[in-house]
C-alpha cells in the first residue's frame, strides 16, 4: 500500500499500538492527506489494529473494510513529512527531511502553526482531505474529533455536532474564508486558492439568493443557544442540532403536503433538541423537534390518542414535555393538487387536542415566540387568562428568563440555602460541600452536593443543582427569627403573615411519622427556632386568641400579595386565598413533625416531651389527634425519615450517611416526598412533567372538566367525598383550602352541568377544622402538570 493511494482517504485507528503513538499516527496520516475517521462506516476505507482491537474490528469485517496491522502503518507513516516546531521560520527548508516532498514543507502560519486543528462541514474549494494537508504544510496538527487538546474547529457548511461539542466546550470557531485568508498571507496553497475570495463572494451571494425564512430562524435559533451558553445564570444541559435533511428525507416531506416552511425548516436542521436550567432553581426550558423518520407523517387519533376529532389528522411538530405538545393538525379530507397544504399549529395537553390552542399563525412566528418565551414548557398557554388552570410557576420562569440575568450566590458553609425536593419547597443551613467521582448515578444528581441540615431538622445531601443560596428576608424568615409569641395585636394581620410564610393547605401525604398536611414541614421550620414545649404553648395560644375573637375559622379569606411570600405560585393557585383552618393544621402537623426530631434527639419518650396541661389543651382539637398519640407515647419516637430519599450516599461517594434527597428533584406536584424517584436513564435535568396514572388514558392536569372523571391521584382531603360502591373502594380526597378541586386530588368534577355533582356524598363535618365546600359546578384554577 502506497501513500498516494490513501490521499482523500478515510482510515481509522483502532486497538494500542506497541511502537506507535496514536495521535502522533493520525498527525502523520493526515500530513500525507489522509481522512481519519473516528468510527467504522461504509465511508471507511482502511481499519488500522493494534492489540486488543474490538468492536471497530468486529464491524470493519462485517461491512468488509479492508483490515491492516502495525507493520503496514508503520511502512505508511515512513513516508510522511514531519512536522517542523511552530517557531521555524519559513525559510528554513533545511527542516524538512529529504524524503518529503517540497511542498508539504511546513511553514510558519500565524494562527495556524502549533495548533491543534479539527475540521467538520462541507468546504466551497476543496475537500476536507485538501484542507487537511494544507494546514498540515502550515504547522498543524489535524485532529479527528473536538477534545481537550482541540484549539480550533474550521467549519464548512452543514457542519453538525463537533461544531456544537466545540461550541459547548468554547473552543476557538474559524470559518472556511477565515482559514483561505490565512493560508494565503503565509504563501501556503497556490493554485488550489487562486481566485478564493471571489469564489467564496460568490458562494456567499448564491446562499443569500437562495435564502428562506426559516433560514433566518435557524440562524436565530443558533445565535439564540450561543446566547444561552453565554449566560451566567443558566447551564445548558442537552443541545443538538441536526445536520441538514437530504434530498430523500424532504421528498418525504413534499409528499405529505406539509407546509412550505416547515420542508424548508428540515432543509436547513433536520430537528433539534435543547434543554437549559437555571444554576438557581427553579426553572428550565425544553424544545424538542424530532429528526424526519419514516414515522414521519399525519395520523388521525387512533394513533396518536390526542383526540383533536375523526374529522383531523396530526404531527408532531414540538415535544415540549410529557403532557404538553404542539402538533401541525388539518383536516383529514385532502383539497385537490400536490401542493403544500396549510394546517394548524396547535399546543394541546395529553389526549386533549380538541381543547388545544393555537400557538402561532405560522412556524417562524412559532419557534420566535418560543425562544423569546425561553422554551419554557406550557409557554403557549403563558400570560393567558384560564378559569380553570393557573401557569404561575412557568410565568415566573419566563418572567425570569426575559429579565436582566443575575449571577448565582456561591454557596459556602454557613449560607442559607433553598431548595425544592419537597412538593411545598424547603430551606436549611448549608454545612459543607462535597464533589464524588463520574458515575451512572452522578450523571442524574450532578457531582456537586451539599450537606444541608433543614429548618425542620432533618440533616441531608441535595444535589447543588437544585440547591440556591438565599438572598433576602421574607415572611418566612421573619417569622423564624421572631423572639415574641406568635400571637399579636393583629391576629389577621398574623394569619397573612402566617399564610405568606408555610403557604395554604393543598393535600395530606402518609409516611412514617403519620398523615401530614402539605405545608407541616413549613411550619416545623418556622417552629424550630422555639423550645419545643414554648412552640406548643404559642399555636394553642394562636388557636384561643382567634376563637375568642370570634374569627371565622372555615371562611376564604383573601390574601395580599406582598413579594415577600415563600411559595408564591402555590397561594397564586388558590387565588390568593386561605382559610385560617389551613394555617392551624399546618402548624399542628409542624409540631407533629418536631415532636419525633425532639424525642429522637434527647432519647426521651414522648409523653415526657411537655408538660401535662399543655397536652390536655389538646383534646378538643380533632386535627391534633396523630400529636395528641406522640405525645402520649411512653416510647422514645423515632426521627424523620423522609420517602423515596433517592440515592445511597456511599455508593455516590459521599462521606457521610445521612440521607441524599435526590428523587424527582422539582416534583411540584403536591405528591411531596412521596413521589417515586426519578430514574437518571429517563432525565438529563429535573423534569417539569411525568405522565401520571388516571382512569383515563392520557389525562393531563388542563384537560377539559366535561365529564366525570375519577383520577388515581395523591390524597388531598380532611373527609371521605367519593364512594365507589360497586368496586369497594373508598378514596379519601380533601377539599382544599382555597375551596377549588386541587389539582392532585381525586376529582369528581363536571364543569358544563349546572346541577351538583351526582353520587357524591359528603359526611358530617368536623367540629372546628371541617373546610369540605359545597359541590360546584365549575372548578376553580387548579396547576398544570408541569407545575
Amino acid at each position: 500500500m502506497k501513500a498516494q493511494d490513501l490521499v482523500g482517504k478515510t482510515v481509522v485507528l483502532t486497538g494500542k499500538f506497541s511502537d506507535l503513538d496514536r495521535a502522533e499516527a493520525e498527525a502523520a496520516l493526515a500530513r500525507l492527506g489522509v481522512t481519519i475517521g473516528s468510527g467504522v462506516t461504509k465511508a471507511t476505507h482502511v481499519l488500522f489494529v493494534g492489540e486488543r482491537a474490538g468492536s471497530k474490528l468486529a464491524k470493519a469485517r462485517t461491512l468488509g473494510v479492508e483490515v491492516r496491522d502495525e507493520a503496514a502503518l508503520k511502512l505508511l507513516l515512513s513516508a510522511a513529512p514531519a512536522a517542523a516546531p511552530a517557531s521555524a521560520p519559513a525559510s528554513t527548508p533545511a527542516s524538512t527531511p529529504a524524503s518529503a516532498p517540497a511542498s508539504a514543507s511546513a511553514v510558519s502560519c500565524p494562527g495556524l502553526s502549533g495548533k491543534t486543528v479539527v475540521l467538520t462541514g462541507t468546504f466551497t474549494l476543496m475537500k476536507r482531505a485538501e484542507a487537511a494537508r494544507l494546514l498540515a504544510e502550515a504547522g498543524a496538527t489535524i485532529g479527528s474529533s473536538v477534545g481537550k487538546s482541540t484549539d480550533i474547529l474550521i467549519y464548512g457548511d452543514d457542519a453538525g455536532s463537533k461544531l456544537e461539542a466545540a461550541r459547548g466546550r468554547g473552543v476557538a470557531l474559524m470559518t472556511e474564508a477565515e482559514m483561505v485568508a490565512l493560508l494565503t498571507a503565509a504563501g501556503i496553497g497556490g493554485g488550489l486558492l487562486a481566485g478564493a475570495d471571489d469564489k467564496l463572494a460568490r458562494k456567499a451571494a448564491e446562499d443569500a439568493a437562495n435564502a428562506t425564512e426559516m433560514t433566518r430562524v435557524v440562524a436565530e435559533l443558533r445565535a439564540f443557544l450561543d446566547q444561552l451558553r453565554a449566560r451566567p445564570d443558566i447551564t445548558v444541559t442537552v443541545a443538538e442540532l441536526g445536520r441538514k435533511a437530504g434530498k430523500a428525507k424532504l421528498d418525504q416531506l413534499r409528499a405529505l403536503r406539509v407546509p412550505q416552511d416547515l420542508v424548508d425548516l428540515y432543509a436547513e436542521i433536520d430537528g433539534f433538541h435543547i434543554e437549559w436550567r437555571f444554576i438557581e432553581p427553579p426553572g428550565e426550558g425544553c424544545i424538542r423537534v424530532p429528526a424526519v423518520t419514516q414515522w414521519t407523517q399525519f395520523t388521525g387519533d387512533d394513533q396518536h390518542y390526542m383526540n383533536f376529532g375523526d374529522d383531523e389528522e396530526a404531527m408532531l411538530l414540538d415535544e415540549i414535555t410529557a403532557e404538553g405538545n404542539t402538533w401541525l393538525v388539518r383536516s383529514r379530507k385532502a383539497p385537490r393538487g400536490s401542493g403544500p397544504r396549510s394546517a394548524s399549529i396547535i399546543f394541546a395537553s395529553a389526549a386533549e387536542g380538541a381543547e388545544g390552542i393555537i400557538a402561532a399563525s405560522s412556524l417562524p412566528e412559532y419557534f420566535r415566540a418560543a425562544m423569546a418565551s425561553g422554551f419554557v414548557p406550557y409557554w403557549p398557554r403563558c400570560f393567558k387568562t384560564n378559569r380553570y388552570v393557573s401557569y404561575a410557576t412557568q410565568e415566573a420562569a419566563v418572567t425570569r428568563f426575559r429579565a436582566k440575568p443575575v449571577a448565582p450566590t456561591p454557596i459556602v458553609a454557613g449560607t442559607r440555602v433553598e431548595f425544592e425536593y419537597f412538593s411545598e419547597g424547603g430551606r436549611g443551613e448549608a454545612l459543607g460541600l462535597h464533589k464524588v467521582p463520574a458515575s451512572r448515578d452522578a450523571e442524574f444528581t450532578g457531582r456537586e452536593f451539599v450537606r444541608v441540615r433543614l429548618d425542620e431538622g432533618t440533616v441531608a445531601w441535595l444535589p447543588q443543582k437544585w440547591t440556591k443560596a438565599l438572598t433576602g428576608r421574607d415572611a418566612y424568615e421573619r417569622l423564624r427569627e421572631a423572639e415574641g409569641p406568635l400571637v399579636g395585636a393583629d391576629l389577621s394581620a398574623r394569619f397573612d403573615e402566617l399564610a405568606r410564610a408555610i403557604g395554604p393547605l393543598a393535600h395530606f401525604a402518609g409516611g412514617p411519622i403519620g398523615t401530614l398536611p402539605s405545608n407541616a414541614r413549613r411550619a416545623a421550620g418556622v417552629l424550630a427556632t422555639r423550645p419545643f414545649a414554648d412552640a406548643l404553648r404559642q399555636v394553642l395560644d394562636l388557636r384561643d386568641a382567634a376563637v375568642r375573637a370570634r374569627l371565622d375559622l372555615q371562611a376564604s379569606r383573601p390574601l395580599t400579595q406582598t413579594g415577600d411570600e415563600f411559595g408564591p405560585a402555590e397561594l397564586s393557585r388558590c387565588g390568593w386565598r386561605y382559610t385560617l383552618t389551613s394555617m392551624l393544621t399546618g402548624l399542628l402537623g409542624g409540631l407533629q413533625v418536631l415532636a419525633h426530631h425532639e424525642s429522637a434527639r434527647r432519647g426521651v419518650p414522648g409523653r415526657e416531651l411537655v408538660p401535662s396541661e399543655l397536652s390536655a389543651r389538646l383534646a378538643d382539637i380533632d386535627a391534633a389527634a396523630e400529636l395528641r398519640e406522640r405525645l402520649a407515647s411512653a416510647e422514645v419516637l423515632t426521627a424523620p425519615k423522609w420517602h423515596h430519599v433517592g440515592n445511597d450516599p456511599a455508593a455516590l461517594g459521599l462521606p457521610s450517611s445521612e440521607p441524599v434527597l435526590s428523587g424527582t428533584g422539582f416534583d411540584r406536584r403536591g405528591r411531596g416526598d412521596d413521589a417515586s424517584a426519578a430514574s437518571p436513564r429517563h432525565d438529563r435535568v429535573p423534569r417539569l412533567t411525568r405522565c401520571r396514572p388516571s382512569w383515563r388514558r392520557g389525562r393531563g392536569d388542563d384537560a377539559p372538566r366535561r365529564r366525570l372523571v375519577i383520577s388515581r391521584r395523591p390524597a388531598q382531603s380532611m373527609q371521605d367525598v367519593v364512594s365507589n360502591a360497586d368496586e369497594a373502594t373508598t378514596h379519601r380526597a380533601v377539599a382544599s383550602s382555597c375551596s377549588r378541586p386541587s389539582t392532585h386530588s381525586v376529582q369528581a368534577v363536571v364543569s358544563n352541568a349546572p346541577q351538583p355533582v351526582a353520587q357524591v356524598r359528603v359526611p358530617p363535618a368536623k367540629p372546628w377544622l371541617s373546610q369540605v365546600a359545597p359541590p360546584r359546578s365549575l372548578p376553580s384554577q387548579v396547576s398544570p402538570a408541569s407545575s
